[in-house]
């Protein structure tokens, strides 16, 4: 039994037409109440001109019609809405008809005359849906436009009159979720019908599957509901096939995903261990000294990063993301299970890079707090830019990132890709009835606040020298909020009112502050009235001599912060 591509119906509808006609009918239901109102305006004076009985019935009829214009502008967007998701829907639908092409062309070259009944049922039967699902989306495309109420006749439309009900309108976020939540199906499901090879050769033709995907992201729920369907070879065929899809995609399980990532990682692990070679041998060619101290800053870094990769190679190390070339890069701690009493998440600071994870810069507190508590699961965030992780080179970039680090404007996007992932997270069955907890380092806690303004909810939130909170935040009914710092930097650039003023954690009253002294620790008179002369009662400034230090301690594991992480353990095991 042969599959010619007659049997595949064509989509009858171009979307990109659909799209255009769409936009045009919301350009013309722009022009209509300026429309009706001109009109009505060109009879204000018809009885200053006219006495007759009608007149005054007529002016009121002529005024109606800006009522009546808003009306069938408001059909017109309703229109265009159903217009522009049927353009949608049958965008994914084009993407489900070119895997079906696919699977039967590689069907009729692959049996070139052999019997194969069994397949050529199944893609017989596939090919059915799919002419079903065209149809069914088209009919309810006519239902939809069938059901918008035509405005009232011009006659009755008196301006006192209530406007028919137009129906429900599509709100673009309501449109968004449910667009994700169908997209998802299209190419994951075409995808979960192959084995490895052919789930990455898929991949290969169609890169705008993955892109899409990050676009739109599908709802955790809906990705999950589908994941556990599959069986295990499946899910061993997408990991293993498309491994950087899988291990971004929320809702797939976080132990697969970093299945997933493994393989990722594997892939990068080969690239620099042949780029190696190549770079350790030029180390030896002479040249100025400033290009030999870069050669050797670029085969450290290489170095670094296969130390790491071989440890995710060999399961020391667990990516629940892995988007290096993206700037992006979350490591988990512990195993998630049933057994999951809290889930921390953990943002650091201001220069966290994805070499940082390399050199283990910013992961000991969640190791730390793990190693304490085995029922705890702990993920160390990097799913945003951070300020300063652009490297750009010496103090200039030091400034820079120190500059960026007080930019109110990266508050938002950090924010909302925190408060995905957390919804990721708290969605999982494996960790949604552990207790969540953020704990930030800097400007950490700058994503972690304003992620509460997107929706995310956490038990405890914890500041570890923290920089500032967005402007709006208000602190959650249901949340404790603690402050640990020791004097440092940052501190002192809060008190001198060079961080966003009035939002350090320290100023704000629902966080509870534990400040810890050292022996570098100052108070330096400020003067009074009498300034510069200095006033033994006056103001005074609490320095450090070691503010830097300081500033990275209160995040490190060490002997010299060991009471400080003891409080801080005590307080998330509270």
């Amino acid at each position: 039994m042969s599959v010619g591509f007659g049997a595949i119906p064509e989509l009858p509808v171009e979307f990109g037409e659909l799209s255009r006609v769409a936009q045009e009918l919301r350009d013309r239901a722009g022009i209509l109440p300026g429309a009706g109102a001109e009109a009505a305006s060109t009879w204000d004076g018809l009885e200053a001109v006219y006495e007759a009985p009608e007149a005054e019935e007529l002016i009121a009829k002529m005024r109606s019609l800006v009522l009546v214009s808003a009306d069938v502008g408001g059909a017109l967007v309703r229109a265009a809405d159903i217009m522009d998701q049927l353009a949608d829907d049958l965008m994914w639908l084009a993407m489900r008809r070119r895997g079906l092409v696919d699977d039967a062309e590689e069907f009729s070259s692959a049996s070139r005359g052999v019997e194969d009944p069994e397949r050529a049922s199944e893609l017989e039967v596939q090919i059915e849906r799919f002419a079903t699902a065209v149809q069914e989306r088209l009919d309810q495309a006519r239902s939809d436009l069938d059901a918008i109420a035509p405005p009232p006749p011009w006659a009755v439309a008196i301006p006192d009159a209530s406007p028919p009900p137009l129906g429900p309108r599509l709100t673009w976020s309501a449109r968004t979720e449910a667009r994700a939540d169908d997209m998802v199906l299209a190419p994951l499901f075409s995808l979960a019908r192959a084995n490895t090879s052919r789930v990455a050769r898929l991949l290969a033709a169609h890169p705008e599957w993955a892109e899409l995907l990050r676009a739109y992201p599908p709802s955790p729920e809906v990705v999950r509901a589908w994941w556990d369907t599959l069986p295990p070879g499946t899910v061993a065929a997408l990991i293993d096939g498309a491994p950087v899809l899988i291990g971004a995609l929320g809702g797939v399980p976080p132990l697969d995903r970093v299945a997933a990532n493994r393989v990722s990682a594997r892939a990068r692990l080969r690239e620099v261990e042949d780029e190696l070679p190549g770079r350790e041998h030029v180390l030896q060619e002479g040249t100025s000294a400033d290009l030999q101290a870069e050669r050797r800053a670029a085969v450290a870094a290489l170095l670094a990063e296969r130390d790491y990769l071989l440890s995710v190679d060999a399961g020391e190390v667990q990516l629940y993301l892995y988007e290096p070339a993206d700037n992006r890069i979350i490591e988990m701690f512990g195993t998630p299970g049933p057994g999951t009493t809290r889930v921390l998440t953990y943002v650091p600071g201001t220069f966290t890079r994805v070499d940082s994870f390399y050199r283990g810069e910013v992961q000991r507190i969640s190791q730390w707090m793990t190693d304490q508590e085995s029922a705890m699961v702990a993920f160390v965030w990097k799913g945003e830019d951070f300020p300063g992780d652009d490297q750009y080179p010496g103090q200039a970039g030091f400034g820079i990132g120190l500059l960026e680090a007080n930019d109110p404007d990266r508050a938002a996007p950090a924010g909302e890709a925190l408060a995905r992932f957390q919804r990721e997270v708290s969605s999982d069955p494996s960790l949604a009835d552990g207790l969540q907890i953020a704990v930030g380092h800097s400007w950490g806690l700058v994503p972690i606040t304003a992620s509460e303004m997107h929706g995310a909810r956490y038990a405890q939130v914890h500041s570890l020298s923290g920089a500032w909170v967005p402007d709006g935040w208000a602190p959650h009914s249901s949340t404790s909020y603690s402050h640990w710092s020791y004097t440092d930097a940052l501190s002192m650039a809060q008190d001198g009112m060079l961080v966003i003023a009035g939002r350090a954690p320290d100023c704000v009253s629902a966080f509870q502050s534990h400040i810890y002294e050292r022996k570098t620790d100052a108070e330096v008179p400020l003067g009074g009235d009498l300034a510069p002369f200095l006033d033994p009662d006056g103001p005074t400034l609490r320095v450090s001599l070691s503010p830097l230090a300081n500033h990275n301690l209160i995040a490190g594991v060490s002997e010299e912060n060991k009471n400080a992480l003891i409080d801080l353990k005590e307080g998330l095991m509270g």
